[in-house]
C-alpha cells in the first residue's frame, strides 16, 4: 500500500466524494474507493451482542444436524415471506 499525502491526497478524496470515482490516467480507468475498517471484530460483535450469539450458535447445531439450504431454496423462501 502507498501512503499519498498533502495536495494528492486532497484530490483523490475531493474526487471520491463527489460521487464520480472512475478516474483515467493514461489511457487506462481506475476505480477509487474508500476502505472503512471497522470499529469492531465479528468477535466482540458476537460477545457484546447475546441475539447474535445466539442466532450464530442455532445455526451452528442445525449445520451439525445437516439442516442446511441451497441458495434456491433460501429465495424460495424470501418469495414466500418464510424470511
Amino acid at each position: 500500500m502507498k501512503k499519498i499525502e498533502g495536495q494528492m491526497a486532497d484530490v483523490m478524496k475531493e474526487i471520491i466524494s463527489d460521487g464520480d470515482p472512475v478516474v483515467e490516467i493514461e489511457g487506462k480507468e481506475y476505480y477509487l474507493s474508500l476502505i472503512e475498517k471497522p470499529e469492531t471484530t465479528i468477535a466482540e460483535d458476537v460477545e457484546t451482542d447475546p441475539e447474535l450469539k445466539q442466532k450464530l450458535l442455532q445455526a451452528k447445531i442445525e449445520i451439525m444436524n445437516g439442516k442446511t439450504y441451497t441458495t434456491d431454496e433460501v429465495v424460495e423462501m424470501i418469495n414466500q415471506g418464510e424470511l
